[in-house]
């Protein structure tokens, strides 16, 4: 049965800064997450029109400023690049509008825990937008954990085309890319992230490993701008089985942890049926939801907007905001060394 007092609830209204491609999926977001796009904000006018074609209902605004003095929205998706976040942030909260931050929030921890401290005692939301957490595979790992545990080992691997198709420094988009990651770690594991040793190696520009072990766990992130084929997994290894999780897609295989001979020779034949089974499945419920892309941010959005709605929790908490932000500025400062 439906809540019948979500009826009564006002239905959030919407801006999104910054015209290019993550504010085009935001802006199909907000529309899919039953909230109201009145505004697209964008130093480039002709670009935040080109965006505005597909949603008449918003208005055009070249900065956050001049929006924010009429009072139109309750919600403003900062989708500009990382080194505008913490300014563009700053204004939206002392403005009076809750935020959603294209990750990373801010380039330091440092500055992520001020804007925390802007938001807490004005009653203001503001989240990253660390969407693998919300992809049903990510949801549905979680599920397994009690079945595939005692966990052993947790691997990310992230193979990139990102700076092959843009004219931006490989290790930048390291930096850009890191808080996903992260963000499962710091999901699975909220109070031991905090005493990690982060182990780094940075053996060429664009190439980022990093491990360290939490408890009896060992945690490891692959970040690669030149390795191929392109790739965005998730694997965590367990006593009692091993879960996959495809983050380009948002879709995961746990695989049972059955030792015979029997089960050694199916092996690559269970895997690779459950693969394309779960695959084709995962594509057609995404193509039926009109999910064409960056599976998990509609459901962060429409989460977010909940929470909005109902004064209720948060979908990311501020100390995992933090958390993220903090180890983020740990593993950095050792690349920077190294270099």
């Amino acid at each position: 049965m439906k809540d019948e007092s979500s009826k009564s609830r006002p239905v959030p209204r919407a801006a999104i800064v910054g015209a290019g491609l993550m504010g085009k999926w935001h802006a199909h977001g907000v529309q899919r997450a039953g909230g109201v796009l009145c505004a697209i904000i964008d130093l480039d006018r002709s670009r935040a029109a080109r965006l505005v074609q597909h949603h008449p209902e918003a208005r055009v605004f070249s900065n956050l400023s001049a929006f924010a003095s009429e009072g139109l929205a309750d919600v403003v998706h900062i989708c500009t690049p990382p080194e505008t976040h913490e300014t563009l942030t700053r204004q939206s909260l002392e403005a009076g509008l809750h935020s959603i931050v294209e990750k990373p929030l801010t380039e330091s921890g440092e500055m992520t825990e001020k804007l925390l401290r802007l938001a807490e005692p004005r009653g203001l939301l503001l989240c990253p937008v660390h969407q693998f957490l919300f992809q049903r595979g990510v949801l549905q790992v979680e599920k397994a954990l009690e079945k595939i545990g005692p966990l052993l080992h947790v691997d990310t691997l992230i193979c990139s085309a990102g700076a092959e198709r843009s004219s931006r420094d490989a290790d930048r988009l390291i930096a850009e890319i890191l808080p996903g990651p992260l963000s499962l770690v710091v999901r699975l594991f909220p109070t031991s992230i905090r005493m990690a040793d982060w182990c780094v190696e940075h053996p060429g520009t664009g190439e980022l490993r990093v491990s360290t072990t939490l408890g009896a766990i060992s945690v490891s992130m692959l970040i690669s701008m030149s390795g191929r084929p392109t790739m965005n997994a998730l694997r965590l290894i367990g006593e009692r089985g091993t879960a996959h999780a495809d983050l380009f897609h948002g879709f995961a295989i746990i695989e049972r942890g059955t030792v015979s001979r029997a089960r050694k020779v199916a092996q690559p034949f269970l895997h690779g049926g459950a693969t394309l089974y779960f695959a084709a499945t995962n594509l057609l419920a995404r193509a039926a939801n009109r999910e064409p892309a960056y599976p998990g941010l509609r459901e962060l959005i429409r989460r977010f907007y909940e929470a909005v709605r109902s004064g209720g929790v948060p979908p990311i908490m501020a100390a995992e905001t933090l958390d993220v932000a903090l180890a983020r500025d740990q593993i950095l400062a050792k690349v920077s060394s190294k270099v």
